[in-house]
């Protein structure tokens, strides 16, 4: 096990807990559990799409390989989380508690789990804690809520630009986009051919790499910004 002050300065770093001193974590030791459970780089998912979001997890070192399929089926789209960050803490309250991802370990990683039953006992009781809290979740609900503003969509083009952004609204780094050519020109509303062809454009000036079925964007960030200006 880490030493103390070494394990509480990782903790203290983690997205929700900063602001939050060492002391303060020391007194949520027992009923919280705050060791970090360790897991080696595996095909084998750690989370899968759809279970129920029973807990706060933490991903404290490395990182993630995670993946989402639509409910029809028709598309998957995968991405990777680098340490440290919070996994899908939106999901953890509301209608559905369920995750929207697929989750295996790309690297050897370091997680942490706070069951829910436990957030309103100890954590929502730190100012700090509930403030952090509110901070992130506005965040990702004014990030979603701009990749679904009403947009004049004029050309294929700029569906298809739109419709990447509805997939990846607050992602960054590399991300996938796995699907079939007929099926993303059914999405966009047009024809399998005018979507191939702006495809192969992108990729031909470097802002996509086409491949069979799928096509990877390197910066999915960069893209976004220069594809909507």
């Amino acid at each position: 096990m880490q030493d103390l002050s070494t394990r509480y300065a990782l903790l203290t770093r983690l997205p929700l807990l900063q602001g939050i001193n060492s002391r303060e974590l020391l007194g949520w030791e027992d009923a919280l559990r705050l060791d970090l459970d360790e897991f080696p780089a595996s095909n084998l998912p750690l989370i899968r799409q759809g279970d129920n979001c029973y807990q706060l997890i933490y991903l404290a070192e490395g990182e993630l390989h995670r993946e989402h399929r639509s409910s029809d089926y028709l598309y998957a789209i995968r991405s990777t989380l680098k340490a440290p960050a919070i996994i899908e803490v939106d999901r953890l309250f509301g209608l559905k508690p369920a995750y929207e991802h697929t989750y295996w370990a790309k690297t050897d990683v370091k997680m942490l789990g706070i069951r829910k039953s436990l957030l309103d006992s100890h954590l929502m009781k730190s100012e700090v804690f509930r403030l952090n809290l509110l901070n992130t979740l506005s965040a990702i609900a004014q990030k979603r809520a701009a990749a679904l503003l009403p947009r004049r969509l004029g050309s294929a083009e700029e569906r298809l630009k739109n419709f990447i952004q509805t997939l990846f609204p607050d992602q960054e780094g590399e991300v996938e986009v796995c699907i079939k050519m007929k099926d993303l020109a059914r999405y966009i509303g047009d024809s399998r051919l005018i979507t191939s062809q702006i495809l192969n454009r992108w990729n031909e000036e470097g802002s996509i790499q086409l491949g069979r079925g799928h096509f990877t964007i390197k910066d999915i960030q960069a893209f976004l910004r220069t594809r909507l200006s």
